[in-house]
């Protein structure tokens, strides 16, 4: 079996923590400015965490340079807000796909997530995932997420030695968001309605194939690779 690359969104996706980024980055800023809803202050659509931030930052006249202490700052209070949601939690069929998939040497996955890479760590520490991805792209890049989407692939390829066939490219999500990424990239998309986006309203998105939810493993599998010998 050729080199396969899976490209997995977090939140929706992976696990389920409810809204707590935004409600971490809102307590972030409201510590700073008073705003009790600074994400909702600016129009970032689905924009990666970095340019959040940045618009934020904007809005409220901060310092380009105070950037990295905000991060840091947010970093703590995301840790506390998810130890303290007890209804956070991996979504079903996924941690029996990552232990199967990660027995098998040419199979590689990542991440593309619009989560700051500490974000990413913090989120997925939190419910035991941290150990199956070792690259990906995240929200600290400055563009859009099949930007960060690329870098992951470039970073993929170097691992493996070889450069990954487009058609052997996998992008899991659960938004049109993640769709569009894949056919940027020129990957195949995977779209899950375990997020905020019903089953019926990702059928719309072309989605190559559209799950109502991971818990048939085999069938995820079979997907991938067929028999996985």
């Amino acid at each position: 079996m050729e080199n396969k690359l899976l490209l997995w969104d977090i939140d929706g996706t992976l696990m389920s923590c409810y809204r707590d980024g935004t409600i971490a980055m809102n307590e972030t800023f409201r510590r700073r400015t008073g705003h009790a809803n600074a994400c909702g202050e600016v129009i970032v659509g689905t924009s990666m965490d970095s340019a959040l931030v940045d618009s934020i930052m904007e809005k409220f006249g901060i310092p380009r340079e105070e950037k990295e202490n905000i991060i840091g700052e947010f970093a703590v209070i995301l840790k506390e807000t998810v130890e303290n949601n007890n209804t956070k939690k991996v979504l079903p069929g996924v941690k029996d796909i990552l232990d199967i998939l990660s027995g098998y040497e040419n199979i590689y996955m990542g991440l593309i997530t619009s989560n700051f890479r500490l974000g990413a760590e913090i989120k997925l520490g939190s419910v035991g995932l941290n150990g199956y991805f070792e690259f990906g792209g995240f929200g600290d890049y400055p563009g859009e997420k099949w930007d960060a989407a690329e870098a992951a692939v470039e970073k993929a390829g170097q691992l493996a030695g070889k450069p990954f066939d487009r058609e052997n490219i996998y992008v899991i999500g659960d938004t049109k968001y993640d769709v569009e990424c894949a056919k940027k990239i020129g990957a195949k998309s995977i779209a899950v309605a375990t997020g905020w986006m019903k089953y019926e309203d990702l059928e719309k998105t072309g989605a190559d194939y559209l799950l109502k939810s991971l818990e048939d493993t085999g069938e995820f599998i079979r997907l991938i690779c067929g028999t996985c010998p």
